[in-house]
């Protein structure tokens, strides 16, 4: 295994136990103490754990706000859809990532994947992928919204006008059967709508907990999306609308055709 394979196994265990040994990192990964201890340094430096005696925890939260908060919610739903979105992507895929907890998880799988082309609106998933993977990453500029770490407004859509990519891979407020693709931040869906339209195949990540649920900002349509990635079948009359728009949800336990 790849160091940055086995650095990004590393996270997804820690984000499913809270704390982690190295002794029990030895075990599940089957490599020696000396190559952990150097793993959990190389992501410690880069912020993304808190090495403790013995082993690692998540880092405190201290001023990060809302979306820190989130990327602690859900993990193993999150952790699902980012391994199941993976298998959508190939080596030489071009793809839009816009910023969110579920995304930047998707970020630290995509790093297994190499000569990709990103381009995203998210300082952490631009580190994420730039810092431990092969791939060519652009940064989209625009106004910098400090809590969540991302660009956003007139430059940063105008600036995504400019590529047209494979894939838009994109997490959202909500999914409803009415409604369709909805968010709570008018600027973030602004900037998925840019998204949508320069690519050809909509991937959206969403955990069951946004399902059926509507908020204030229209971002697409169901029939726009291509791929809804979750981690559990979706219910009625969710179920129902994404069948009549075919949309197949992909996920753990989905339906067989």
């Amino acid at each position: 295994m790849k160091p940055i394979e086995r650095q990004a196994q590393i996270i997804r265990i820690l984000r499913n136990e809270g704390k982690i040994s190295v002794e029990s990192l030895v075990a599940k990964l089957l490599t020696s103490p000396e190559t952990i201890r150097r793993d959990l340094t190389v992501l410690s430096s880069s912020g993304k754990l808190q090495k403790v005696h013995g082993g690692a925890v998540l880092p405190q939260i201290i001023g990060e706000g809302p979306f820190q908060q989130r990327m602690g919610e859900n993990v193993g739903a999150k952790r699902i859809i980012a391994e199941k979105a993976c298998e959508l992507i190939s080596s030489g895929d071009t793809l839009f990532i816009d910023t969110g907890s579920t995304t930047l998880t998707f970020a630290e799988s995509l790093v297994a994947i190499e000569d990709l082309t990103v381009i995203t609106n998210s300082s952490d998933i631009a580190k994420t992928i730039g810092e431990q993977n092969s791939a060519e990453v652009f940064l989209i500029g625009g106004l910098y919204n400090k809590e969540n770490r991302e660009t956003i407004g007139a430059i940063a859509v105008n600036q995504i006008r400019q590529f047209h990519l494979n894939h838009a891979v994109l997490t959202v407020g909500s999914v409803d059967a009415k409604a369709g693709i909805t968010d709570y931040n008018i600027d973030e869906a602004q900037l998925a709508k840019a998204m949508i339209e320069q690519s050809d195949n909509l991937i959206v990540l969403a955990d069951s907990s946004k399902h059926n649920k509507i908020a204030p900002f229209k971002v697409t349509t169901l029939d726009e999306v291509d791929h809804l990635i979750c981690e559990s079948i979706p219910e009625n009359p969710l179920l129902m609308a994404l069948s009549n728009a075919r949309v197949q949800p992909f996920c753990e336990n989905a339906i067989k055709a």
